[in-house]
């Protein structure tokens, strides 16, 4: 089966951090502590950008916190965000996930049908204007309840004012049966209830579960975690209440605290993105080749680079690897792919089109393509690092190979450089592994087909494709 498309890594119950490659453990085993020694209600913000694997880190920790006997629930918001109001849809998810917190205890049970009843109650009625939240901000209920008394009491009907103690009421009986629900069946610990992908909600939607989980939820012993990328979120803000609002503090007011998730290291972020594109099985089978089995390290050690000189995001990492990995799944298993170069060619095309169109155009424009690659990589990290004498050799190869030409004057310069006898050691070796590359691309006279890269490449513009859930394209 070939993966084009990044699966959601399967998190085993019995064994939950068994599949841990971003080595999440420590973090997840230290917030727990944390929780366990907070005063509740509390509301905790899990903050990372998308594509950082924040769905693996609560799923892991949803199943930690069982195995350590802690009561958790998982609410993915995104997935019910065509439900019209997201109480309903709340309640609904934590009627599935409550089967053991309640057990066999009936009024555990009796509880919990009360729990739904008046859920049911509030969410048909809809809030009155005491949790309604203006762009000002969250206003205080105690005053909000005051103000809105007194203009039930001048200006609206007796239904109205009926209608809006009755939700009063509604609420407060909310309230206590679900007290009494985690009274008797938490054994004094909290219930952590983990809310997932707010960020890609519909904005609407987004702000009316903030409000439920504010309002309807602050009761002793609940904890509600919520994984968001805050960036997003403050977007989502903006698109309702207008790009005017300070939404940092809007936020604060559901937010208790906020902890940033730990940005891995790009090496171990590349090596979990290998595993789950099923790279590593790609290139496996073609080790078989003698010419081919370095092409997996290769692409990885090219890719770590230039991640790391480009500064790339995660998530350019994740999209720029993605339309990689499609791009060599075009090819024979035993054909010359050039993983490394081809990589290189796609960051270049994404972070700068011009200089790559020159470069695949133009006879003689290796020249600049190289100057582009010394900029982005230090002399001190070039002579030092085989990628980039790699990466060098095979961009004077695909010319020469292209254009039938007489020696490259990149490659004449490396030459000169090893018979002027007044290099370094380090610049000796980094020339004699770009003539040798130049020469010898795949470890014997192969020619680097400059034309099927291309076409391998411009084909990406073609596709869209899923990636974390998120349609991408190069």
């Amino acid at each position: 089966m070939v993966n084009l498309k990044f699966e959601t890594i399967e998190v085993d119950p019995s064994a939950p951090f068994d599949n841990d490659q971003l080595n999440r453990k420590h973090e997840i085993e230290n917030l727990s502590n944390l929780l366990l020694n907070v005063n509740t209600p509390t509301v905790l913000a899990i903050n990372s950008p998308w594509g950082t694997g924040k769905t693996t880190f609560i799923r892991m920790w949803e199943e930690y916190l069982k195995s350590e006997g802690i009561q958790s629930l998982y609410f993915n918001a995104w997935a019910t965000d065509f439900s019209e109001d997201p109480l309903v849809s709340f309640l609904g998810e934590m009627n599935d996930g409550l089967n053991n917190l309640i057990g066999s205890s009936g009024p555990a049970s009796e509880a919990w049908t009360r729990t739904k009843a008046f859920g049911t109650q509030i969410a048909k009625r809809g809030l009155p204007a005491l949790i309604k939240i203006g762009t000002g901000g969250l206003i205080d209920a105690e005053k909000i309840i005051e103000e809105e008394l007194s203009k039930a009491m001048e200006s609206l009907t007796g239904d109205a004012l009926d209608n809006y103690l009755q939700q009063k009421s509604a609420i407060a009986s909310f309230h206590e049966s679900l007290t009494k629900l985690i009274e008797l069946s938490a054994e004094n610990k909290p219930v952590v209830i983990f809310v997932d992908e707010l960020d890609r909600c519909r904005p609407t939607y987004a702000i009316s579960l903030l409000e439920r989980i504010k309002h309807l939820f602050d009761i002793q012993g609940m904890v509600f975690v919520l994984s968001i990328a805050k960036t997003q979120l403050a977007h989502s803000i903006g698109a309702v209440y207008g790009e005017g609002i300070d939404a940092v503090s809007y936020l604060k007011r559901f937010i208790d605290f906020e902890y940033n998730l730990r940005t891995p290291e790009v090496s171990q972020y590349i090596e979990s993105l290998f595993k789950a594109l099923s790279l590593d099985e790609y290139f496996e089978k073609r080790k078989k080749y003698p010419e081919l089995q370095y092409d997996g390290e290769h692409l990885k050690k090219v890719f770590i680079m230039l991640a790391e000189c480009h500064e790339l995001s995660l998530r350019e990492i994740e999209q720029l690897l993605a339309a990689t990995n499609l791009a060599l799944r075009t090819a024979r298993e035993n054909e010359y792919v050039f993983p490394a170069l081809l990589a290189f060619l796609v960051v270049t095309k994404n972070r700068y089109p011009d200089l790559y169109q020159r470069y695949v155009s133009n006879s003689n424009s290796e020249t600049e393509m190289i100057e582009h690659l010394y900029e982005i990589v230090p002399e001190k990290g070039r002579n030092e690092n085989f990628s980039c004498a790699l990466i060098e050799g095979l961009l004077i190869a695909a010319k020469s190979d292209r254009f039938q030409r007489v020696e490259s004057t990149a490659l004449t310069k490396h030459k000169e450089i090893l018979n002027s006898g007044n290099a370094t050691n380090d610049s000796a070796h980094y020339s004699e592994n770009v003539i040798h590359i130049t020469e010898r691309p795949n470890g014997s006279r192969s020619n680097v087909d400059l034309e099927i890269l291309i076409s391998r490449i411009e084909m990406l513009r073609q596709f869209k494709f899923e990636a974390q859930g998120e349609i991408i394209g190069p």
